[in-house]
């Protein structure tokens, strides 16, 4: 995990969290943040990424989700599936009002993800990040608690490959810090 972290083109679309090579007590550190939730995303049984909630409030009901996937296994709606997840967790599980986002503004496949959950754009911030020798913009997104019901509910979720109890869905164990929520598919 911590060499993937590490890899250009996963640390392209977190120049904030990444300016420097990750080590594994970092990734200990934000497994054991109080305001963080983490999913492991798993490939039979084997880690392929992770997806987050991270910022939590929940006196606001708000949060900010993040995500990355390996780059080999990019391109497979795997980081879909775990940020839709994550929505689930945060709306059903921890009664959030609203999850907002952040992207790399040329991060173009972050920014498909957000728009495929039903993520409105809010604004841009010009050459708001720095990172790897040039300033990009930051794009927001947000998604309001009943925007994910209306999008949800417009959705045929049988034959989406998210839908729970389709060949396709993934299994889920929740467990907190440490333990992770393991996010895994045949």
């Amino acid at each position: 995990m911590v060499r993937t972290l590490n890899d250009p083109a996963v640390r392209h679309g977190g120049y904030e969290g990444y300016r420097t090579p990750v080590s594994a007590e970092d990734v200990t550190a934000k497994l054991e943040a109080d305001d963080r939730h983490l999913f492991l995303a798993c490939r039979k049984g084997t880690p392929i990424g992770s997806a987050s909630l991270k910022d939590i409030d929940l006196e606001g009901r708000k949060a900010e989700p993040g995500y990355w996937i390996a780059p080999d296994e990019q391109g497979n709606a795997y980081a879909t599936e775990a940020a839709d997840l994550c929505l689930t967790h945060a709306f059903d599980e921890l009664g959030l009002h609203e999850v907002w986002a952040r992207t790399v503004g040329d991060n173009d496949a972050s920014n498909r993800v957000l728009e495929k959950l039903g993520f409105q754009r809010e604004g841009v911030i010009g050459e708001h990040w720095y990172g790897f020798g040039r300033d990009v913009d930051e794009h927001r997104f947000g998604l309001l608690e009943s925007e994910r019901q209306e999008f949800s509910g417009a959705q045929d979720r049988h034959d989406h490959p998210l839908a729970v109890g389709s060949e396709q869905s993934v299994s889920v164990r929740h467990r907190r810090r440490t333990d992770s929520v393991l996010l895994s598919r045949p």
